[in-house]
């Protein structure tokens, strides 16, 4: 005997984005950081919001907050040390390094 399977409910069309796509909702970071490496974070999101803004694209296609977080947790000081961070390859790092390492800058300066 052939069975028809019943219909599936229909699925919801959050997907991938979620709300923080649409409503700026904060998530915490992947990785476990420090409340210095918190402000870091925070910073470094808001530069990728504004990137991503100006450029028409999606959050995550500038970085990932996995990448971002290791940026806030490991404080990079030098576009070297910043290409090292997974996720950071050369297009990115020629586009947008020396503006991260100022992000970087000013949130420890805001921090101290």
């Amino acid at each position: 005997m052939l069975r028809v399977p019943a219909e599936a409910p229909p699925r919801s069309r959050k997907g991938a984005r979620g709300s923080s796509a649409r409503g700026g909702a904060s998530k915490p970071p992947p990785l476990p950081l420090d409340e210095i490496a918190l402000a870091r974070f925070a910073a470094l999101k808001a530069w990728r919001a504004d990137i991503a803004r100006e450029h028409n694209l999606p959050a995550y296609v500038v970085f990932h907050d996995a990448t971002l977080a290791e940026m806030a947790r490991g404080a990079p000081e030098s576009l070297d040390a910043l290409g090292g961070i997974s996720g950071v390859g050369a297009k990115k790092l020629e586009a947008y390094g020396q503006a991260i390492l100022r992000v970087l800058q000013a949130s420890e300066a805001d921090t101290t």
